[in-house]
Protein backbone atom coordinates (compact mmCIF):
# COMPACT_ATOMS: atom_id res chain seq x y z
CA UNK A 1 0.00 0.00 0.00
CA UNK A 2 1.45 3.44 -0.54
CA UNK A 3 0.50 7.25 -0.11
CA UNK A 4 -0.30 8.86 -3.39
CA UNK A 5 -1.49 12.82 -3.87
CA UNK A 6 -3.78 14.70 -5.81
CA UNK A 7 -4.01 17.77 -6.35
CA UNK A 8 -7.60 19.81 -5.56
CA UNK A 9 -8.86 22.82 -7.84
CA UNK A 10 -9.96 25.39 -5.37
CA UNK A 11 -12.52 27.47 -5.30
CA UNK A 12 -14.10 30.14 -3.15
CA UNK A 13 -11.34 28.86 -0.35
CA UNK A 14 -12.79 25.11 -0.18
CA UNK A 15 -11.18 22.82 -0.09
CA UNK A 16 -9.04 24.17 2.71
CA UNK A 17 -6.23 22.26 1.43
CA UNK A 18 -4.14 22.63 -1.82
CA UNK A 19 -3.45 18.30 -1.60
CA UNK A 20 -5.36 15.10 -0.65
CA UNK A 21 -3.04 11.95 0.41
CA UNK A 22 -4.92 8.77 0.37
CA UNK A 23 -3.72 5.11 0.64
CA UNK A 24 -4.32 3.00 -2.48
CA UNK A 25 -3.15 -0.30 -3.47
CA UNK A 26 -1.56 -0.48 -7.13
CA UNK A 27 -0.89 -3.01 -9.75
CA UNK A 28 1.30 -0.91 -12.90
CA UNK A 29 -0.77 1.97 -13.60
CA UNK A 30 -3.71 0.72 -12.04
CA UNK A 31 -4.70 2.37 -8.66
CA UNK A 32 -7.75 0.95 -5.84
CA UNK A 33 -8.65 3.22 -3.41
CA UNK A 34 -7.62 2.04 0.34
CA UNK A 35 -9.86 4.65 1.98
CA UNK A 36 -12.19 7.53 2.13
CA UNK A 37 -11.22 10.84 0.44
CA UNK A 38 -12.65 13.96 2.12
CA UNK A 39 -12.47 16.32 -1.28
CA UNK A 40 -11.38 14.07 -3.86
CA UNK A 41 -14.83 13.81 -5.95
CA UNK A 42 -16.02 11.12 -7.93
CA UNK A 43 -14.20 8.08 -6.22
CA UNK A 44 -14.71 6.40 -3.39
CA UNK A 45 -13.19 3.56 -1.24
CA UNK A 46 -12.64 0.49 -3.67
CA UNK A 47 -12.89 2.16 -6.67
CA UNK A 48 -9.82 1.49 -9.18
CA UNK A 49 -8.67 4.34 -11.46
CA UNK A 50 -5.54 4.84 -13.39
CA UNK A 51 -3.76 7.96 -13.40
CA UNK A 52 -0.28 8.99 -13.87
CA UNK A 53 1.22 11.41 -11.49
CA UNK A 54 2.88 14.41 -12.32
CA UNK A 55 6.69 14.08 -13.47
CA UNK A 56 7.20 17.66 -11.37
CA UNK A 57 5.31 17.21 -8.03
CA UNK A 58 3.93 13.73 -7.82
CA UNK A 59 0.70 15.03 -7.69
CA UNK A 60 -2.67 13.17 -9.63
CA UNK A 61 -3.98 15.91 -11.63
CA UNK A 62 -6.57 13.35 -13.59
CA UNK A 63 -7.70 10.12 -13.39
CA UNK A 64 -9.73 7.34 -15.20
CA UNK A 65 -12.57 5.48 -13.04
CA UNK A 66 -11.52 1.65 -14.55
CA UNK A 67 -14.32 -0.20 -11.90
CA UNK A 68 -16.30 1.34 -9.60
CA UNK A 69 -16.67 -0.28 -6.24
CA UNK A 70 -20.28 0.18 -5.39
CA UNK A 71 -19.28 1.91 -2.21
CA UNK A 72 -20.90 5.94 -1.68
CA UNK A 73 -19.43 8.83 -0.22
CA UNK A 74 -20.74 11.35 2.11
CA UNK A 75 -19.51 14.34 3.33
CA UNK A 76 -20.78 16.12 6.31
CA UNK A 77 -19.41 19.20 8.37
CA UNK A 78 -19.85 20.36 11.72
CA UNK A 79 -21.38 23.82 12.05
CA UNK A 80 -21.90 26.07 14.42
CA UNK A 81 -23.23 24.73 17.80
CA UNK A 82 -24.06 21.18 15.78
CA UNK A 83 -21.37 18.29 16.46
CA UNK A 84 -21.27 14.57 14.99
CA UNK A 85 -19.99 12.72 18.20
CA UNK A 86 -22.88 12.24 19.53
CA UNK A 87 -24.52 10.33 16.04
CA UNK A 88 -20.94 8.37 15.33
CA UNK A 89 -22.33 5.20 17.30
CA UNK A 90 -25.44 5.27 15.19
CA UNK A 91 -23.53 5.77 11.87
CA UNK A 92 -21.10 2.99 12.80
CA UNK A 93 -23.89 0.35 13.91
CA UNK A 94 -25.02 1.18 10.32
CA UNK A 95 -22.12 0.07 8.96
CA UNK A 96 -20.47 2.80 7.57
CA UNK A 97 -17.04 4.03 8.00
CA UNK A 98 -16.12 7.56 9.22
CA UNK A 99 -13.03 9.24 8.43
CA UNK A 100 -12.49 12.39 10.27
CA UNK A 101 -9.91 15.77 9.06
CA UNK A 102 -10.55 17.55 12.83
CA UNK A 103 -9.01 20.44 12.31
CA UNK A 104 -11.94 21.57 9.72
CA UNK A 105 -14.30 19.27 11.38
CA UNK A 106 -15.06 17.63 8.38
CA UNK A 107 -16.21 14.20 7.57
CA UNK A 108 -15.72 12.07 5.09
CA UNK A 109 -18.30 8.71 5.19
CA UNK A 110 -17.86 5.05 3.70
CA UNK A 111 -21.03 3.85 2.75
CA UNK A 112 -20.43 0.14 1.30
CA UNK A 113 -22.24 -1.21 -1.10
CA UNK A 114 -23.99 -4.09 0.71
CA UNK A 115 -25.90 -1.60 3.28
CA UNK A 116 -29.41 -0.90 4.25
CA UNK A 117 -29.61 1.96 1.95
CA UNK A 118 -32.94 3.13 3.33
CA UNK A 119 -31.71 3.29 6.94
CA UNK A 120 -28.39 5.40 5.67
CA UNK A 121 -31.08 7.59 3.75
CA UNK A 122 -33.29 8.53 7.03
CA UNK A 123 -30.05 9.02 8.81
CA UNK A 124 -28.77 11.15 6.48
CA UNK A 125 -32.17 12.65 6.01
CA UNK A 126 -32.02 13.33 9.96
CA UNK A 127 -28.88 14.78 9.88
CA UNK A 128 -29.31 17.52 7.05
CA UNK A 129 -32.64 17.98 8.92
CA UNK A 130 -30.72 18.82 12.01
CA UNK A 131 -28.37 21.42 10.21
CA UNK A 132 -25.69 19.79 9.21
CA UNK A 133 -23.38 20.62 5.94
CA UNK A 134 -23.69 17.79 3.81
CA UNK A 135 -22.42 16.30 -0.05
CA UNK A 136 -22.80 13.48 -1.58
CA UNK A 137 -19.89 13.32 -4.11
CA UNK A 138 -20.48 9.80 -5.00
CA UNK A 139 -23.81 8.25 -4.14
CA UNK A 140 -24.41 4.52 -5.74
CA UNK A 141 -27.57 3.13 -3.61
Amino acid sequence: MEKISFALDIQDGWPPVATEHVWCEKSGSIYELQNAPFFIKGLALGDRFSAEPDEVNGCIFEFATIEVSGHSLVWIMEQEGLELEPYKVELINLGLGIEIFAQFKHYAIDVPESIDSDAVNVMMDMLQDLGFAMAFPVWRH
